[in-house]
């Protein structure tokens, strides 16, 4: 099993709300740190698949998108539109909502936490 680990620099907490609220996410673990309120460790399952998440990691302690994004399929244009209605706050634009080659709708972006997403039906 490859499972995705990312750090959030201090924002896991608002991450993981945006992402249960974007993607229907299942939180399975929530460890706080007890000195710093901050997370320690968190997984989440997002469409059938593990994430783990905290607040720790990096050696600059942000998380870049240095040669990776998360990729999400949906079962329909609606859902991938409502979920990235919700994550498009605050976010950068790589590909805009489109039909490409390979699917009738995707898009690309970096979320306001700094973690690249691609979108596809």
């Amino acid at each position: 099993m490859l499972v995705t680990h990312i750090y959030l620099n201090g924002n896991c907490k608002e991450a993981i709300e945006l992402y249960k609220n974007a993607l229907y996410a299942d939180v399975k673990t929530l460890i706080e740190d007890s000195d710093s309120g901050l997370v320690a460790h968190a997984e989440m399952i997002i469409h059938d698949a593990l994430l783990m998440l905290n607040d720790f990691g990096n050696n600059d302690g942000v998380s870049r998108s240095g040669g990776y994004q998360l990729c999400l399929q949906f079962e329909n244009e609606d859902e991938l539109k409502k979920a990235h209605s919700k994550m498009g706050v605050e976010s950068i634009t790589i590909d805009p909502l489109q039909p490409t080659d390979y699917s009738p709708c995707t898009v690309r972006f970096e979320d306001r936490f700094g973690v690249r997403w691609a979108f596809w039906v």
